[in-house]
Formats: C-alpha cells, structure tokens, sequence
C-alpha cells in the first residue's frame, strides 16, 4: 500500500489529481500557465470543486494554450460565462485572459514565464519536507515575494494563498508529505 498526502484521500477525484499532477515539476509556459488558471479558479472554492469541472475548462479554454487564450475577445467571454460547465465568475475569466496576455507579452521580451516562475527557487524544486500531512500548506513566505514580482508584472487575481498553491501544484516547491510514496 501507498502511502500519500492524507488530505488527497478524501475522494477519488483528490486523490487521482494528488497522484497524477499534483507537485509533478512543470517546465513550460503552457503548464504553468494552466496550474495557474486553475489556482484562480479554485480560489475560495473547495479544490473538488474546481477539479470536477477541470475537463469543461480544458475545453472551453482551448486546454489553456497561452496565444490562444490571450487572444479572447468580449464575444468569447460571454461564451464563457454562458457555459454552466465552467465556474462563471467574470473577475476569473477576465484574470486568466489577462494573465495570459501578460505571458504572452513576457515571451515577446523574451522573457519566459517558466524562467521567471524557476528563477525563484535558482531552477530546483524547493523541498520543504512536511512532516504533517493533514493538508497542503496555503501560506509560504516565498508565496509572498512570487505574488509581489506577479504583481508588478501586471498578473491580476494572485494572491498569496492561491500563489501558495500554484507553487506547489506545479512542482516548483515540494510540499508532499515526507512520507508520501509520490514525493
């Protein structure tokens, strides 16, 4: 038997998205950018929540590709928000299209959003060795200063709690119990 994070065996759809995504280092913009928009959506929701809609968002958002996202005008917004499949909250959706622009924008500098999400741990996952595994950690004060420099950057509906949750979803910091067989 497996031993896991104990808050991702509650439900089916936790722990499948515990052992399949969860923490799994992403490289790309495109993953990042993904992880990131469902951070947005899961705030102040429950995260079964979000993730029993994971597979109309990939739809309706194109599976998140950055050009294409950023690319959404006034017409697919309202198509958005008329989908009862999705979580139709308009400050949501009119986060992800602007974050996605401003990813978009960022590769047009040059500058990468996995480059600069990465520099923030110098490109190594930071392993923070949870002895507890009651729950996923929602305030890490490296949570704090990646918000700031989002911020600055213009990303909008980044806080430092769903940052907290970004960082770890996307494997840029470990937060798998130190006894999970996933870590």
């Amino acid at each position: 038997m497996k031993l896991k994070c104990t808050w991702s065996t509650k439900n089916a759809i936790l722990e499948n998205y515990h052992d399949k995504i969860w923490g799994k280092p992403c490289f790309s913009d495109q993953e990042l950018f993904k992880c990131l928009a469902i951070q947005i959506f899961q705030s102040g929701l429950d995260l079964r929540t979000v993730l029993t809609k994971l597979e109309a968002l990939n739809e309706m958002f194109d599976e998140f590709k950055v050009q294409t996202v950023a690319g959404y005008d006034q017409s697919k917004l309202e198509a958005l928000m008329a989908c009862p499949l999705i979580i139709r909250n308009r400050r949501k959706i009119k986060a992800v299209i602007h974050n996605a622009d401003v990813i978009l924008k960022m590769s047009q500098t040059g500058m990468s959003f996995n480059d600069f999400i990465w520099s923030k741990v110098d490109f190594v996952p930071m392993d923070l060795e949870p002895k507890n595994n009651a729950k996923m950690m929602f305030d890490l004060p490296i949570a704090r200063r990646v918000c700031k420099d989002m911020q600055e950057l213009g990303f909008q509906f980044v806080g430092p709690t769903n940052i907290s949750f970004f960082l770890q979803a996307s494997g840029i910091i470990n937060t798998h119990w130190v006894n999970c067989s996933y870590r």
